[in-house]
């Protein structure tokens, strides 16, 4: 680990990576013979010496106290408050930000300087972990302390997606410690979405609209994801709730039309709703085991890591789960083009495609031309002078 010297200090200071303790002086034992007008006389290992009243060992040095021990708290010391912690994460973490800017534009003829900034943004950034982490020992119960540290992990994680895991444990206890923050369970369903795991980000963008009911964005980031995996009638309710949040007139008209295909749909196949027969809840069910010791950013890391400011994400989207893998998704047919291929994981011999144009092709019949195992052809008798954007589902 790329940590300085007074940074493994301070891991010690919190119980983390302890050293072995320094050996203590040895013992001086004083024995007093007897005292004249003020005077008295001490034996010390067999050599007499004398002391007076107003004067204190001179002949015997003390030593000035060690670095380390200047470092540890005195008894008398005011205890440190988690503002003060999460103000001094913030602040090391600002000043890798700041760090950072220097080397996206280096001078071609310092490298040396160059590759100097780079270190002290890892050592920023280690900096801001140590603090975060000194928050979550003192105030174990203190969710900011997680959330703060999460933060910095998810800042990371364009660059180094190692963090990952470590970022999904802090948020994770982080919402454990405030079960009513929509932000943090939106921010764990946008984990999961990148983790490529599509139950836990369902589960936590329903704990998110439960919290936060009147977000539309919450609301077509379900929907979404929810069309993606078949959940058609969870889609529909989800599309339900959405409607009365809508004010821009074009983007209802989107909606309401794509819910009035699914009502179709759903019609069409009898399908019902996993939930109505499932008596599990959809309620976030990982295990959380808080980490109290951080990850830090390795030495071996040549080039600056690429700090992002860390925020709510816009919109969720699963990382692993594209149009050949997802039970729907939109695709644009080129204006000149009859017909367009479209690869699919998920199509058996018996799955029924629906198709329903978004933009484009109008008055015109938009169909299934053929099908197979693995893909499946849509098209028009002739081609268009215009491209069309279509929105398709497969149910099996």
């Amino acid at each position: 680990m790329n940590l300085t010297i007074d940074q493994q200090q301070q891991l010690e200071n919190l119980g983390l990576n302890p050293t072995p303790t320094p050996q203590t002086l040895p013992k001086i034992n004083l024995f007093p013979l007897f005292s004249i007008s003020g005077l008295t006389l001490l034996s010390i290992g067999g050599l007499i010496l004398l002391k007076s009243k107003n004067t204190s060992y001179g002949q015997i040095p003390i030593s000035a106290p060690s670095s380390s021990s200047q470092n540890q708290p005195s008894p008398t010391q005011v205890p440190k408050s988690i503002q003060h912690y999460l103000l001094a994460s913030q602040q090391a973490f600002s000043s890798a930000l700041q760090a950072q800017s220097l080397t996206t534009s280096p001078s071609p003829s310092n490298k040396n300087a160059s590759n100097a900034t780079s270190n002290n943004v890892i050592s920023y950034l280690n900096q801001s972990i140590i603090d975060a982490t000194a928050a979550i020992k003192e105030f174990p119960n203190d969710y900011r302390g997680f959330e703060q540290r999460g933060k910095i992990y998810l800042s990371l994680l364009d660059s180094q997606p190692q963090f990952l895991s470590a970022a999904i444990s802090d948020y994770q206890q982080a919402q454990k410690l405030n079960s009513s923050s929509a932000d943090l369970t939106r921010q764990l369903a946008s984990l999961y979405a990148r983790k490529g795991d599509l139950q836990n980000t369902l589960n936590y963008l329903s704990e998110t609209v439960s919290l936060e009911p009147t977000k539309a964005q919450n609301f077509y980031d379900l929907a979404k994801l929810q069309q993606q995996a078949g959940l058609l009638p969870d889609a529909l309710n989800t599309y339900n709730e959405l409607l009365p949040l809508i004010s821009d007139p074009s983007q209802k008209t989107q909606v309401e039309a794509e819910k009035t295909t699914l009502e179709k749909i759903i019609a069409q196949n009898n399908l019902v709703s996993p939930k109505t027969s499932n008596s599990e809840s959809g309620s976030p069910t990982p295990q959380i085991t808080p980490i109290l010791d951080g990850n830090f950013l390795q030495a071996s890391i040549l080039s600056s890591p690429i700090i992002a400011t860390p925020q709510i994400s816009p919109n969720i989207s699963l990382n692993n789960q594209t149009d050949s893998n997802s039970l729907s998704g939109t695709a644009l047919l080129p204006s000149g083009q009859k017909q367009l291929t479209l690869q699919n994981s998920k199509l058996t011999s018996t799955s029924q495609i629906y198709l329903t144009i978004l933009t484009g092709g109008k008055n015109q019949s938009l169909e299934v031309l053929s099908k197979s195992k693995n893909s499946f052809i849509v098209g028009f008798q002739s081609p268009l002078s215009e491209d069309v954007t279509f929105k398709w589902w497969i149910v099996n």
